[in-house]
């Protein structure tokens, strides 16, 4: 038993893996974007649908058919999916179940549907990312398994759409910022890795850049200091960019989301180069405490050779206080054998200067002994 296959549509992409191109029947339909968004498909020279809008909103829809133009105005909800177009003669409404599956009313279906996304005619599938992955509303999942699944921000199930809850989530796969959200999350995770090591405390390096390191310490010293600051600031910056990007996350502007999710991955490279310099820096043992010193001192650099220490100092001995004059030390009494006369004279020298009387009945006995010992002699 044969089988025949026909070929019923063909996608076309170009090199950045924008769906380009419809061919059906023959008849080619051609996609146009501005940025991110479709804004224009058209058949040949005479049919052709354009979209308006403004940043994230969608405006209105202008159809051509050889010489007669459409204009329509489109009423979305926060999802900016298109739930009326109106003109002159009426009102065109469309009702989507949650997962997108569309029934139309009074008029032909509009080139924006759910969510904001073309919507295919041949195979009734939204093709997200402008062509990257097909959706079925009916079956309410994805055709082709998700390449940030299972450990990424696509989730465990590759297939599944918004987490399961489509109401309150859309998934137009911005899939440029995610990989930035994950490509920081990794910088965020080595960036930690490093602090666990030694650097340079951002106050110590602060204060020796004020005092100015870089004219009078040396290079890497200049460097891990300034690589320290760097990543602080740095760091506080994309911890507030992270912030703001979440915020518009929350509120369904993907744009300042991705934009912000991409000044954030900047930020995060400016970071881990910082830290990395403040490390190498602090591998030095002189460099954390050669800036404390330079900044403690004010910007003063301060060198110290060893030297050798001074022997003690021998402590000088008790003085009465008015003994002797300051200036010269108290005189040594010579020693003499003249019968103690000499010995008589030296008491007479040192008692006199400070006004004493020596006491001569001290003198006495020695006088005495000193004649007996040479008389015995």
């Amino acid at each position: 038993m044969s089988t025949s296959t026909k070929v019923l549509c063909r996608y076309r992409y170009n090199a950045l893996d924008l769906l380009t191109a419809i061919q059906r029947d023959g008849q080619l339909t051609q996609r146009l974007y501005a940025g991110d968004y479709l804004v224009t498909a058209y058949r040949g020279k005479d049919d052709s649908q354009s979209v308006f809008q403004q940043g994230n909103h969608l405006l209105a829809l202008q159809s051509h058919k050889g010489d007669n133009v459409k204009s329509q105005l489109l009423t979305t909800d926060q999802q900016r999916s298109v739930l009326r177009l109106t003109d002159s003669e009426g009102t065109v409404r469309q009702v989507y179940t949650a997962y997108g599956h569309r029934q139309v009313e009074g008029g032909p279906a509009s080139l924006p549907g759910f969510n904001g996304e073309a919507f295919d005619q041949v195979t009734g599938h939204y093709l997200l990312g402008n062509g990257h992955r097909a959706f079925n509303p009916v079956l309410m999942r994805f055709n082709s398994p998700d390449g940030l699944s299972p450990f990424g921000r696509g989730g465990l199930n590759s297939y599944a759409y918004c987490l399961g809850d489509p109401v309150n989530f859309r998934d137009p796969t911005g899939r440029f910022a995610e990989i930035a959200r994950l490509i920081t999350s990794a910088f965020s995770t080595v960036n930690a890795r490093i602090v666990m090591g030694p650097a340079i405390p951002y106050k110590v390096a602060k204060s020796a850049l004020q005092w100015g390191a870089a004219g009078q310490l040396p290079l890497k010293m200049t460097a891990g200091a300034a690589g320290s600051v760097v990543a602080g600031v740095s760091t506080m910056l994309a911890a507030i960019t992270g912030v703001g990007s979440a915020v518009a996350t929350i509120n369904k502007d993907t744009e300042a989301a991705a934009g912000l999710a991409f000044i954030a991955l900047g930020l995060g490279l400016v970071t881990l180069a910082g830290r990395f310099g403040s490390r190498w820096a602090a591998g030095d043992p002189k460099t954390i405490p050669t800036l404390k010193s330079f900044s403690e001192n004010r910007g003063q650099l301060v060198t110290s050779s060893p030297t050798r220490a001074a022997p003690p100092t021998p402590s000088a001995p008790l003085q009465t206080p008015e003994a002797f004059p300051a200036s010269a030390p108290p005189p040594t009494p010579p020693v003499t054998s003249d019968g103690g006369r000499g010995i008589e004279r030296t008491f007479r020298e040192i008692y006199s200067p400070a006004g004493l009387t020596p006491h001569h009945s001290s003198l006495q006995p020695t006088l005495s002994a000193n004649r007996i010992r040479r008389t015995t002699l």
